[in-house]
């Protein structure tokens, strides 16, 4: 079962932009899936290996309180206030300083820029493939350019599994940008290359696996700046990862992948995954309110459609921003 977890960020801007956006766990993870490692019949032991490596974003209108001050009267000269109390109550309730992923365990079309990094370790259950025995992985990614104003660039690294500790694993590699930046719409695109490096003494190593997938989101209480409810769609295509799946674990060269994901509550996200092999179900929960801490649960091949069998995978880990994150403060 893979699942590669993703902090997505887009850094500020010098002049406000009217989304603002924080690190995320999500997206690409929050996808999972059972792979043998030879492609062919699955072998006594199946590793964790990713697969996907898109970028879920936290969508957060910019004067969200707590992610930007509401009144410093300095560079953007903003009036203070009119109700001193309710900016007073917003204080002493601090915002979550990540929001839920919902990506639906597909790509999206976000990724992170400068500084973003992500730690997650994830345990999944066997499904049919395992002889009944559960495994689990750690991932680790970082990200390096703009995704507002150029280019966003995420790496991601899955150390397949504990048992044998990082005796398999694999890079992968995603690059995004963008492309609509508005307090009412968000629309991003990314493309990326699954198992782009794969290591290990197993046999049959997967094949690079490329998609592209594009998300739009927005906003369903537009006026409440504590809880915009994002509504996030994602629509793609990609490699034989998202492709059909027989009976004789045959794959079909290519598939498609589209979600749906809606925040519940400010730290709760719900969101569905269907690809051209199955179902998924993730659900993403952020527990404190100032730190960034994130819990995904994810329930692959929900309708029990592929010879893997419905896997779950819980992923707990660390999502932040070094530019304003706790390393770098």
């Amino acid at each position: 079962m893979a699942l590669l977890l993703l902090a997505a960020v887009v850094p500020a801007q010098a002049s406000p932009s009217p989304w603002r956006t924080l690190p995320v766990p999500g997206g690409a993870p929050p996808s999972s899936r059972l792979v043998p490692a030879d492609g062919g019949a699955p072998p006594a032991a199946v590793r964790i290996v990713p697969v996907s490596t898109a970028a879920s974003v936290a969508i957060i209108p910019a004067t969200t309180p707590g992610l930007r001050p509401v009144w410093h009267g300095g560079q953007d000269n903003a009036a203070p206030p009119a109700d001193a109390q309710a900016v007073a109550a917003e204080r002493i309730t601090p915002p979550y300083l990540i929001m839920p992923s919902l990506g639906g365990g597909v790509p999206t079309g976000y990724v992170g820029g400068w500084g973003d990094y992500y730690i997650a370790a994830s345990a999944g259950t066997p499904g049919k493939t395992r002889a009944g025995e559960p495994d689990a992985a750690l991932n680790l990614g970082f990200s390096v350019g703009d995704p507002v104003r150029s280019l966003g660039l995420d790496l991601n690294w899955g150390i397949g599994s504990f048992k044998d500790f990082n005796a398999n694993g694999s890079v992968s590699v995603a690059v995004g940008r963008i492309l609509v930046n508005r307090p009412d719409l968000q629309l991003a695109v990314a493309g990326g290359l699954l198992d782009a490096y794969v290591y290990g003494n197993e046999p049959g190593k997967p094949p690079v696996n490329g998609y592209g997938a594009i998300t739009v989101a927005l906003p369903l209480r537009p006026g409440d700046s504590r809880f915009p409810q994002r509504l996030q769609l994602s629509a793609g295509g990609g490699g034989s990862s998202f492709g059909a799946i027989d009976a004789n674990f045959q794959t079909t060269e290519s598939g498609f992948f589209v979600a749906a994901g809606v925040d519940v509550l400010p730290n709760l996200g719900l969101s569905v995954g269907q690809s051209s092999r199955s179902t998924n179900v993730n659900l993403s929960w952020i527990p404190l309110r100032r730190l960034p801490i994130f819990v995904n649960l994810v329930v692959a091949d929900v309708f029990d459609a592929t010879p893997f069998g419905s896997v779950g995978v819980l992923s707990v880990g660390w999502g932040d921003s070094l530019r304003r994150g706790y390393f770098s403060n």
